[in-house]
């Protein structure tokens, strides 16, 4: 997919280029980042869910390499210059390293290049927030192997690419069931994306005119520590075990086998808000109550979840909210896409939400400041504001009235940015508002070359 939208930003990369390696660039390759409209934590149960490509992107200008090494630099200087050789894109630079995304595209498109491959010189630039939920890093993989295939001279279907390479972002330590690689790819202007999982397939959805989509960065970084990633993995964890549960319940009610890996796979056995705590538990069910429940030891269940290890949190296994929170945000998503193709902006706004508030009370993935965000965004004028990414920090995503949007941005600026945050959070505003911590996006074409 070519995309001939040359800016004033990918004029100072070529230049950039040239100053740098004194020859031209031969190839520009963009991806965008994206933003999720709504359904939190849907998609590796199996639900769908219902984002759009950002106008903030990952570029890359770049020459082919006559061998099979990689050479990659950044604008920004506090990216370290890196090589390898293709040979060795398996072997990972130290955890963290940006590299390694480069790294994860090549290692997962190198058994769909013939050899000897080609390597590139190149370097990259973007204007993605890090660690803000909007997908940066899977930006970098799809234009890096966007980048790779081109001076390989290989094409890959769109939806399989996105297949491939929401496995491939394993290489740094993530796996999902492939939305920000579909987002980033398949993007269409003035259109979100239903994406529905196993198999991946992608329905655009027409957003309403009159309105924008505004993104707020928390300024909250979710923490990396060895609790916040247990807070992060335990809720999979949860809805695996849910799923458990409910086979062994259903196959006893149906008297017949029932087996399912996602919950959406369960999706033709509704059940009362009752009769799922009368399986998952009305409270926290400690790790023995599982297994009692499950009639299985542990081993027996490591071997069915295949995790080597086990962690339990402290406050118990919470499978009726987590269950409760996937079903009601699939039902949702289906409602937003209705309201969108409708123009109904008002009921979309209280679908928002709704997911925020479950979000928080259910899934428990807010906190105090997105919860503020949210609430500012409501009180100047948004139809529909929530958290979007996995939580814990990062950004909001408000629906506002295009002719209102300028207001918006300057009020919640002044009531989040310099009044709530530089008083609870001083550090976070040390150096003044950041250039990007909020601004009003459009969806835009997805990932491409630059002509």
């Amino acid at each position: 997919m070519n995309t001939p939208i040359p800016t004033p930003a990918t004029q100072r990369l070529r230049e950039e280029f040239i100053r740098r390696f004194a020859t031209p660039a031969e190839v520009l390759v963009r991806a965008p980042g994206r933003v999720n409209l709504i359904g939190e934590h849907t998609d590796y149960n199996g639900y769908p869910v219902l984002p759009l490509a950002v106008d903030r992107e990952i570029r890359i200008a770049a020459i082919r390499r006559p061998d099979s090494q990689v050479h990659i630099q950044n604008c920004r200087r506090t990216f370290a210059e890196r090589s390898f050789a293709l040979s060795e894109a398996a072997v990972p630079f130290p955890l963290g390293d940006w590299g390694n995304y480069i790294k994860a595209a090549v290692t997962g498109l190198q058994d769909r290049i013939p050899h000897p491959a080609r390597g590139f010189t190149a370097l990259f630039d973007g204007a993605v927030p890090p660690a803000a939920g909007l997908s940066s890093s899977s930006a970098l993989v799809v234009a890096s192997a966007l980048l790779f295939l081109h001076v390989n001279e290989v094409q890959i279907d769109r939806l399989e690419l996105a297949e491939l390479l929401a496995r491939a972002e394993r290489f740094v330590g993530t796996a999902g069931g492939g939305m920000d690689q579909a987002a980033s790819l398949m993007g269409q202007p003035d259109h979100a994306l239903k994406i529905d999982f196993f198999p991946l397939r992608v329905q655009p959805v027409a957003l309403p005119f009159a309105y924008r989509v505004v993104i707020c960065n928390s300024l909250i970084a979710a923490p990396k520590t060895e609790s916040a990633l247990l807070e992060y993995n335990r809720r999979p964890l949860e809805c695996r075990l849910a799923v458990l549960l409910l086979c062994r319940y259903l196959s006893h009610k149906t008297g017949r086998p029932v087996s399912a890996q996602r919950l959406a796979d369960l999706a033709a056995y509704p059940l009362a808000e009752e009769e799922a705590a009368s399986v998952l538990g009305p409270q926290p069910l400690s790790p023995a109550q599982v297994l009692d429940r499950l009639q299985m030891s542990l081993p027996e269940l490591l071997r069915v979840l295949d995790r080597s290890a086990w962690q339990t949190p402290t406050d118990g296994f919470k499978l009726l909210p987590r269950y409760l929170h996937v079903v009601q945000e699939a039902a949702r998503v289906q409602a937003a896409c209705q309201a969108l193709e409708q123009g109904d902006a008002e009921t979309m706004g209280r679908l928002m939400g709704a997911s925020h508030d479950s979000c928080r009370s259910l899934y428990e993935i807010s906190i105090a400041e997105l919860d503020r965000l949210v609430e500012i965004a409501l009180e100047h004028g948004a139809v529909g504001s929530r958290l979007t990414g996995a939580g814990f920090g990062g950004c909001t995503v408000s629906l506002v009235a295009r002719e209102k949007v300028n207001d918006f941005i300057a009020a919640v600026s002044r009531d989040y940015y310099k009044t709530f945050l530089a008083k609870h959070k001083p550090e976070t505003m040390k150096n003044g508002l950041p250039h990007d911590a909020i601004f009003a996006t459009e969806a835009v074409a997805g990932a491409g070359l630059i002509e």
